[in-house]
């Protein structure tokens, strides 16, 4: 039987997470990286050359026109997704689109439907979700293993140099704690309750660049259960996750997002560790794999990362901004 065609993919935008992407599907079967582009002179040439990629452009829409183009990763800074991937649904394409999906929650809506009226695949790239060891910690969920689920305690944070120019403290970019680092403990929360919560708090503190440094959020869903979650960009966190239930607990070690190892301990019983290492730089493999195989399949979106779920993830960041008084260029 001859082996099926790979997912022919071009990359928008050459920073660092791009750099990961080119690195990860390189180790991973079905997929082939085929071009990419940038807007700023030169950075798509030395990328190309860097990941010994066959094509480069200076314009998006010159990668997303080409017919031997699959599928798109749009590596782009959060202000961009929402042009980006609008771009690439419009020429054809399907989406990988780095996390969050978009700024805020009408841009995600417009681009689900026309990703949906499109036949096209389009997911919200939280890498988390495909790690083995996550696939894991949801079997352990689904088969009720520490009972209901009362509380999920999750925090992402790191401290950089003040620097008004970085693209984390910078309005123009959407940048601050929420949408880069608090994106990880929200899409936690979410994949574990199943519901979008009924009522948010957050608080935080706004730096003076205009964006969050470190803001909490707490999270309750009617029925009892609980998220507490945090994050930060001028503050290290513990950078753990833990769900605790009626019959015990499970822990994801730091760093959480790029789980490794999850740890489930029963009341009374010994833990029970499941591993499952990765090369750090390699560890998008995962998800670029399920896209792939959703994209061969005719699928439209992943069971894992539903565009449903990514709509009401934007919503809860709405409201958090707005009770942090955050409105970047993209809400206006």
């Amino acid at each position: 039987m001859a082996a099926e065609k790979p997912i022919s993919w071009g990359v928008l935008g050459c920073g660092g997470i791009a750099n990961k992407f080119a690195v990860s599907i390189a180790v991973t079967d079905g997929s082939v990286l085929t071009a990419v582009a940038s807007r700023t002179k030169g950075k798509a040439a030395e990328f190309a050359q860097k990941h010994r990629i066959d094509a480069f452009h200076e314009s998006y829409d010159e990668l997303v026109a080409r017919d031997d183009i699959d599928a798109v990763y749009v590596a782009t800074t959060h202000n961009f997704h929402y042009e980006n991937v609008k771009t690439a649904l419009t020429q054809g394409k399907h989406v990988l689109c780095e996390k969050p999906l978009t700024v805020n929650a009408r841009e995600a809506k417009e681009l689900i439907e026309v990703a949906r009226h499109k036949k096209l695949f389009l997911m919200e790239g939280m890498w988390t979700r495909f790690l083995p060891a996550i696939v894991k910690l949801r079997e352990w969920l689904k088969n009720g293993q520490i009972g209901e689920i009362r509380q999920v305690r999750a925090d992402f944070g790191f401290r950089i140099d003040f620097d008004p120019t970085h693209r984390l403290l910078n309005p123009d970019l959407a940048g601050g704690a929420l949408l880069d680092a608090g994106i990880y403990p929200l899409s936690f929360a979410s994949m574990v309750m199943g519901t979008p919560p009924i009522e948010i708090k957050a608080v935080g503190e706004i730096g003076s660049t205009g964006v969050d440094e470190q803001s909490v959020y707490l999270l309750t869903y009617g029925d009892g259960r609980i998220s507490v979650l945090s994050s930060a960009v001028r503050t290290a966190l513990t950078n753990r996750a833990e769900i605790i239930g009626t019959e015990g607990r499970i822990v994801v070690p730091p760093l959480f997002l790029m789980a490794q190892r999850v740890e489930l301990h029963k009341t009374g019983e010994d833990a029970v560790v499941f591993e499952h290492p990765f090369v750090d730089q390699e560890g998008f493999q995962f998800e670029i794999a399920e896209a792939a195989r959703a994209i061969r399949a005719g699928e439209t979106e992943s069971a894992a990362m539903p565009l449903d779920e990514t709509f009401e993830l934007m919503q809860t960041i709405d409201e958090i901004k707005r009770q942090l008084g955050l409105v970047y260029g993209n809400d206006r």
